[in-house]
């Protein structure tokens, strides 16, 4: 299969952003020091998409550093949501917090670094062979999973031959019902999802894909194409993403994504709040705002352009929706 490669094509410095934005003074000193926890990582796609001279345009936020990642706080370790990972982690590369399903972390690696990742001071790491293989092995020996979600990073990222590979390992297990994968490729790579790419994903349905748009000027023609594309193919098509401070907490605003997606076959599925880890927090909403904005959309969208609100219980461990 024909690998093309985005990597080619990552802003990474100020004067390749510069082709595309008038950066200001903070938001260079933001990409600078912000270097050492998680470096700007932008696809020249995505690049296109931000406006030029307005620094309060919520898509530069999504991806440029701000010097507000740098803020910590005496409870970062007490309220980070993934603080107890590792307890649901019985091999490397499987999260198995929930009866049933199970996240693969195929790798760590995404194709660019959206500042609100509860993952930020991560090193990105992909699962190699046998590790892999003992991931996957954990998944063939308990039949209680039906489910499997591919997740990371970002699991298109990389050579698609890897990841047929697995596709058709986990596809082959006999108590596997489902497989999903969750994915901003559409957002920051649409180039990827050529024919032979399409062709090769719909060949392991059942197949969800998890797209994760925050705002509607992520959905370019471009994108919408894809979306159209897959879904033509038979792969079923959900969103999952967050409601952030600042960048889409606004009715209209999500109203308009919700509705938009739909138009391209994409329901959306969850809306997350609360998502918090060190250095995320000047996105992070509460959940009485969340719970008024989705109330907001009730009796002005149809019901399936209104997502299920979501949060993860930092007293149980327990998912809740809410809707």
């Amino acid at each position: 299969m024909t690998h093309i490669q985005p990597e080619r094509t990552i802003i990474t410095t100020p004067e390749q952003l510069a082709d595309y934005v008038t950066l200001t003074e903070a938001e260079k000193e933001g990409i600078r020091q912000c270097r050492p926890i998680m470096p700007m990582k932008i696809t020249r796609h995505y690049a296109a998409l931000l406006e030029r001279d307005n620094p309060d345009d919520p898509l530069r936020k999504l991806v440029i550093p701000s010097l507000e990642e740098l803020m910590r706080y005496s409870d970062d370790a007490e309220v980070d949501t993934h603080k107890d990972e590792a307890k649901y982690q019985p091999v490397e590369g499987i999260i198995h917090r929930y009866l049933g399903k199970v996240l693969l972390m195929y790798t760590t690696a995404c194709f660019a670094h959206c500042r609100f990742c509860f993952r930020s001071e991560k090193v990105a790491t992909t699962l190699d062979g046998r590790r892999l293989d003992q991931a996957i092995g954990y998944i063939r020996n308990d039949q209680s999973i039906r489910d499997v979600i591919f997740t990371g990073g970002d699991p298109l990222h990389g050579k698609p031959e890897r990841l047929e590979r697995a596709l058709s390992e986990v596809r082959s297990i006999p108590h596997v019902e489902i497989i999903r994968i969750t994915t901003r490729a559409p957002i920051f790579a649409p180039e990827l999802f050529t024919g032979e790419m399409i062709a090769m994903l719909s060949r392991f349905k059942p197949l969800i894909l998890i797209t994760s748009f925050i705002h509607p000027r992520e959905l370019n023609d471009e994108t919408c194409s894809v979306l159209d594309r897959l879904s033509d193919a038979g792969i079923v098509l959900l969103q999952q993403g967050p409601i952030l401070r600042g960048l889409n907490d606004d009715a209209e605003t999500l109203r308009t994504l919700y509705e938009k997606l739909v138009q391209h076959r994409t329901i959306p599925y969850y809306a997350t709040w609360g998502i918090v880890s060190p250095g995320n927090r000047h996105f992070t909403l509460d959940g009485e705002s969340a719970r008024r904005l989705i109330r907001q959309l009730e009796n002005t969208t149809s019901g399936f352009c209104i997502p299920h609100l979501s949060t993860l219980d930092q007293n149980n461990n327990k998912t809740r929706t809410i809707g």
